[in-house]
């Protein structure tokens, strides 16, 4: 049925962050991050398959994967930045310049290729934490939303995708990595960023689609609440009920990691990515949510 549904679409692509990353990092850092041998797995920010390795398997076909791990919305507001072997951070491309590589690489979109994209939560992270963020100048998550949908209206208008989906941010209020600062005042400060960014992004995309009119599909998929639903009923979902604990207490270049707790039964690997088995969660889902969009296009066009 899976692969039945997804086979409409003659190959996905995937832009964004470490969470759909299939090991584009790994590369640009030589096989050194994330740390290779620990608990992530072929340069995934998670110890298995990923939501979007796993949509690509039910797929049938071979996917595009532009997305990497630290990426922000437009390096020129934020640029997530990796450690490379040299000991020097790096710039890693930003959604914007994923969409140039996507250009570059093909001529144009089909209308049955079907667009992934997950951005926007390290550029939130660049409000509390700059480490391994370069904040470039001062933005709100109005700014970070226009650029957002002006990329996805650049997706449409110039490359030819006709099918978007555009994942919101995860509560980045319930990280590990957020509630390790214990500051309730940063912990507010994000959950009101993520939920104002989210809320942007919602309005934006909803007059982009209008704009663009019937012909394209463009669904914001609610992340945000996929994740909130496993926190406030981890058992339903076969989790610990411990969401503030991680499996991991390392970060992706961390050399002297300890593993706490078996990843099977956690929501986080560490202070901030999902373990495989939520990612198979997320995957089932958005296919879900795919298949009842399609459903309500073919009744309104009854």
């Amino acid at each position: 049925m899976d692969r039945l549904f997804l086979g409409r679409y003659s190959r996905l692509i995937f832009l964004g962050d470490s969470s759909s990353d299939n090991g584009n990092v790994l590369r640009m850092t030589c096989g050194t991050s994330p740390l290779p041998d620990s608990v992530y797995w072929q340069g995934r920010y998670s110890n298995g398959k990923t939501w979007a390795d796993r949509l690509e398997d039910m797929s049938g076909t071979t996917a595009i994967n532009l997305a990497y791990g630290c990426a922000t919305i437009d390096n020129n507001l934020a640029a997530g930045t990796v450690l490379m072997p040299s000991g020097v951070r790096e710039e890693v491309p930003s959604a914007m310049d994923q969409v140039d590589k996507l250009d570059a690489l093909v001529a144009e979109l089909k209308p049955s290729e079907l667009v992934f994209l997950q951005i926007g939560a390290n550029d939130l992270e660049s409000f509390i934490d700059t480490s391994f963020v370069h904040r470039k100048c001062e933005f709100t998550t109005h700014l970070l939303a226009e650029r957002l949908v002006k990329l996805v209206e650049r997706l449409c208008k110039d490359l030819g995708a006709r099918n978007v989906v555009v994942m919101n941010v995860r509560s980045r209020e319930d990280y590990p990595s957020v509630l390790a600062h214990k500051d309730p005042q940063k912990v507010e400060m994000t959950r009101k960023i993520t939920a104002s960014l989210n809320a942007e992004i919602r309005s934006g995309i909803a007059t982009l689609q209008a704009a663009l009119g019937s012909t394209y599909h463009i669904m914001v998929f609610d992340t945000y609440a996929f994740q909130k639903k496993i926190i406030q009923d981890p058992v339903a979902y076969g989790t610990d009920p411990d969401t503030r604990t991680p499996s991991y207490t390392g970060i992706p270049t961390d050399g002297s990691p300890v593993v706490l707790n078996n990843p099977d039964t956690k929501l986080f690997l560490d202070g901030a990515h999902m373990t495989a088995r939520v990612h198979a969660l997320l995957a089932a889902d958005v296919l879900k949510a795919l298949a009842l969009a399609a459903m309500d296009i073919r009744n309104n066009n009854k």
